[in-house]
């Protein structure tokens, strides 16, 4: 890797962790077409889970008195096995078939907002250990949760600090489960750790940056960015995904 494309790759952690930091999901979305092509599919998602990890803890520090406990322990009961399952099948399971799911998934999600139309009609905690199974799974696979259990976040009444914090600890369990399994298979290596370590300081930073800005912002100026990172993302998942 030239000392080109790293600069690239610090500058797409730094607006990755950013878009996380104000919006709660979407920033590893948006950070994974960068690491394929820097790094090539096979290891863009173990990286970026790495870089995520680390995004995931400091935005729930940023965020720690709006954390909703007893959500985030019904979506881990199911979520960290699964995203284990996720991990082992990434090294099976073509990419592009789920994020073509994930973005027919989001838009449908983002035009039922726009119509008013109210879903999921519930949200309760027995739903979150639910939404577990199928958002650790799809963690595995393609490196994120966040945009399917948005949804079940927001219902649930989670909003702006409590958002925020709550779905960056959701994440950052299912990213230990997947760590754990790709350390054990060698896909990852202390090499990789110690390219990657640099980078952390910028996901650091940007999920302070994102804290700044959503402590600014409304509710519903909130809620209405994250709308929008969810549509871009789909339509980038569904037509664009490579």
């Amino acid at each position: 890797m030239t000392g080109a494309d790293y600069l690239f790759l610090a500058l797409g952690a730094l607006i990755a962790s950013t878009v996380s930091g104000v919006a709660g999901v979407g920033g590893g979305m948006v950070f994974l077409p960068v690491l394929s092509e820097l790094v090539g599919l096979r290891l863009a998602v173990p990286y970026l889970t790495l870089l995520l990890l680390v995004g995931n803890f400091s935005r729930a520090w940023f965020a720690r008195d709006g954390i909703d406990w007893k959500v985030l322990q019904a979506f881990l009961w199911t979520a960290i096995p699964c995203a284990a399952i996720g991990a082992v099948g990434y090294a099976y399971l073509p990419a592009i078939w789920i994020a073509r799911v994930l973005g027919a998934y989001l838009l449908i999600y983002v035009g039922l907002n726009f119509l008013k139309v109210q879903w999921p009609k519930v949200a309760t905690l027995r739903s979150m250990t639910w939404i577990g199974i199928p958002a650790g799974i799809s963690s595995g696979v393609v490196g994120g949760s966040g945009l399917i259990i948005a949804p079940y976040f927001l219902r649930y009444g989670l909003i702006k600090e409590s958002f925020l914090g709550t779905e960056a600890l959701a994440a950052a369990g299912t990213h230990v489960a997947k760590l754990a399994v790709w350390g054990g298979m060698s896909v990852l290596t202390w090499k990789d750790v110690t390219l990657l370590a640099p980078l952390s300081l910028l996901m650091i930073a940007g999920s302070y940056f994102g804290r700044v800005l959503v402590s600014k912002m409304r509710a519903r100026v909130f809620r209405g960015v994250m709308l929008i990172v969810l549509a871009v993302i789909g339509v980038r998942f569904l037509f664009f995904f490579h």
